[in-house]
């Protein structure tokens, strides 16, 4: 038996786990399962059933897009969505997720067109270009005014980090120190000494 074969079923093998994996993420609330536990401890997932804009979302891959994989929320929001992030751009008073008001719609818009005249950048790469963003193209803005531009996102992702925000930050109350360790993980013990009571 050559060796192509056995590798060939262990990819197929690990490619169907991969999928299981996903699927069961994606799964209503109360699912099983590995892949359940992936979820953020605090996820709740019935803040995002029956809208149409989140079906299919990944709220795992919405969780890696707002801490680096593209968005880099937290450089500005804060890990917790407290708006105290440390980016020098966000002045220490990014949006407050945890308050929001927005809907699902809302914030695939602000992610995807920012919000002119603040630092919160656009992460749609073809806004401004057209008049998808709130009915403007770039031309519409005077030298120094215009939005700010982000790392382009998919609007797949988009979505997945829309799903991640509602579910996750949200309406949740302050972060306490569980929080923070399910934040952090592996490098909870120093990241999270400061809310050790």
């Amino acid at each position: 038996m050559s060796l192509r074969k056995p590798l060939a079923l262990l990819l197929v093998a690990g490619a169907l786990a991969a999928t299981s994996v996903a699927i069961a993420a994606n799964a209503p609330a109360g699912a099983g399962g590995a892949a359940a536990a992936a979820l953020p401890a605090n996820a709740d997932l019935s803040k995002i059933e029956g809208i149409p804009e989140l079906e299919g979302a990944d709220i795992v891959r919405g969780k890696r897009m707002f801490s680096s994989a593209g968005g880099n929320c937290l450089s500005c929001h804060g890990w917790d969505g407290d708006g105290t992030g440390k980016n020098p751009r966000s002045e220490g008073a990014a949006a407050l997720l945890r308050e929001s008001g927005l809907d699902a719609a809302g914030f695939i818009q602000i992610i995807s067109c920012g919000i002119p005249g603040t630092p919160m950048p656009y992460h749609d790469s073809q806004a401004y270009k057209d008049d998808r963003c709130y009915g403007m193209v770039a031309a519409d803005f005077e030298a120094g005014q215009e939005p700010h531009k982000g790392k382009s996102i998919k609007k797949d992702d988009i979505v997945n980090l829309v799903a991640y925000i509602m579910t996750s930050i949200q309406g949740k109350p302050k972060a306490t120190y569980e929080d923070c360790v399910a934040w952090f993980e592996k490098s909870a013990e120093k990241a999270c000494a400061f809310m050790k009571q």
